[in-house]
């Protein structure tokens, strides 16, 4: 199952951290501690043999073993070096097994858009494409993952599910093909797609193919899967890996005792090692890390969820085909219709999150400010290949009056009107203002009990109006366009 833990970490503070770092499944906890306890306690144990049960000769022998086996142990068994290019090469193939699992959405998006028809056979042509490719998975998954062997153990197991038909199952079990049949629904869905050409579902040619190149893309990256479990990681490589790092922390056991005798003690007995247990900590941690990811497709805690593509790519295939669910709308005026400045809307708690615009940071620098006017002139290296009559007619005189003018006007509005100053304003002016503001609840705007000023709906919006229909209020404008005011600010409105 894959532990998702990405809301955890949304934030950079230390209750990210820790809400991340006290987790247990899929943990480095839960997969190191055992084998940390463990250890431990072999250490501990050879420590007090060590101290209480060896003779001073034996003890010195010891010590001088305790010396050989930390003299060098890094330099001699580079576990950074090796480890990191392993997970590095694992961590991108993972990738790639991910990238080919294999989602249905872009081909039935193309199933419903260029297989035109509300009719029965239509409907179960598109139906039947979708559930042939996610079959076509499940063959391919059921044969390379536990997690998929175990739901569908038998291909009995297949139809009873309804992924296929006994009719469909009989023909898979009479192909002679002794390497594979997971092609076989590939190639219905690639007939039914041809048919629906030559019927006229879908109109041209191009069409066709764009459809049978999604249904290639889809077909290619279940290849991909069978490639990566027909030929692995060669096994010397992680064997390499693996008894690395096993043998450096059974050297550890031995070369990382405190000497408690003889001419060169340790400078400190902790009885415990540590900056060991944190390097076991760390290296094991990153050591399983690759264990987990070189089979995906597993039962561990991080592996794909191959059941749960399986199931939706079945449910949002059906789904994205069937006429009455991709149904297009009434196409009406957006709400933005008619204005010039378009303010999109945020909670008032997202609105204070700062923004940083898309403008060039040179944008806003004025470096004429102290000036009227500039001469533009060709460069030094071109003047001195003119006389002066030529220098004289390529000098231009550039007045930058204006210019100065608006830039520091629009300065002065940035800083009258910073965003901050704005917001507060507004939080403000909501409070007191709340029965005056535009509330929307179900699909529909309002504003008090009778929801009207002046026999005028203030919320109509312009998306309720269609397009090309002209509206039967001739008084009907933008609500963005209309001015609430309090009961006592309308009657001065009105006698002036």
């Amino acid at each position: 199952m894959t532990i998702s833990y990405t809301l955890d970490v949304s934030q950079t503070n230390l209750q990210s951290f820790f809400s991340l770092l006290l987790r247990w499944r899929g943990s480095v906890w839960k997969a190191v501690f055992g084998q940390l306890a463990v250890w431990t306690a072999v250490f501990l144990l050879i420590s007090c043999i060590y101290r209480y049960m060896l003779s001073p000769s034996q003890q010195d022998v010891f010590e001088q073993l305790i010396r050989y086996f930390d003299n060098k142990l890094d330099a001699n068994i580079p576990l950074t070096f090796l480890l990191g290019f392993f997970v590095s090469f694992v961590v991108a193939r993972w990738g790639s097994i991910l990238n080919g699992i294999g989602w249905i959405d872009d081909a039935s998006l193309l199933f419903a858009t260029y297989i035109r028809g509300a009719d029965e056979e239509t409907r179960v042509i598109r139906r039947n494409l979708v559930r042939y490719l996610v079959l076509s998975q499940a063959l391919v998954l059921r044969d390379i993952s536990m997690q998929v062997r175990k739901r569908f153990p038998t291909m009995d197991t297949l139809a009873a599910s309804g992924l296929m038909t006994h009719e469909e199952m009989d023909i898979l079990d009479h192909i002679k093909d002794p390497y594979s049949r997971y092609w076989t629904s590939i190639q219905w869905s690639l007939n039914l797609v041809y048919e629906c050409q030559k019927k006229g579902k879908v109109d041209s040619y191009y069409l066709m193919n764009k459809i049978v190149d999604e249904i290639g893309k889809f077909r290619h990256g279940l290849a991909s899967l069978l490639k990566y479990d027909w030929v692995p990681v060669p096994l010397v490589y992680p064997q390499v890996i693996f008894l690395a790092v096993r043998i450096y922390f059974m050297i550890c056991l031995i070369g990382r005792q405190f000497i408690v005798t003889g001419p060169n003690p340790s400078g400190i007995d902790l009885w415990l090692p540590i900056t060991t247990m944190v390097q076991f900590l760390v290296y094991m941690g990153w050591m399983k890390v690759a264990e987990a990811l070189l089979n995906p497709l597993g039962e561990d805690d991080d592996d794909l969820e191959c059941n749960y593509i399986i199931d939706k790519n079945l449910i949002t295939g059906y789904s994205m085909v069937e006429e009455h669910m991709a149904k297009t709308p009434a196409q009406k005026k957006d709400e933005f219709w008619g204005i010039d400045k378009i303010a999109p809307l945020y909670s008032m708690e997202s609105a204070e999150r700062s923004v940083h615009p898309l403008v060039g940071s040179a944008s806003k620098i004025n470096l004429v400010k102290n000036k009227k006017e500039i001469v533009m002139t060709p460069h030094k290296n071109k003047l001195s290949e003119l006389d002066p009559s030529e220098q004289k007619t390529y000098l231009r005189r550039v007045n930058v009056s204006d210019h100065n003018a608006k830039h520091a006007k629009q300065r002065g509005l940035e800083r009258a009107n910073s965003p901050d100053k704005c917001l507060s304003k507004m939080r403000s002016r909501s409070k007191s203002e709340l029965q005056y503001i535009q509330f929307y609840e179900n699909g529909k705007f309002r504003t008090s009990a009778n929801g009207s000023q002046n026999g005028v709906d203030l919320w109509t919006r312009a998306g309720d109006i269609e397009m090309n229909v002209a509206t039967s209020n001739p008084n009907q404008v933008h609500p963005h366009s209309i001015a609430v005011f309090p009961p006592e600010e309308q009657q001065t409105t009105s006698r002036h």
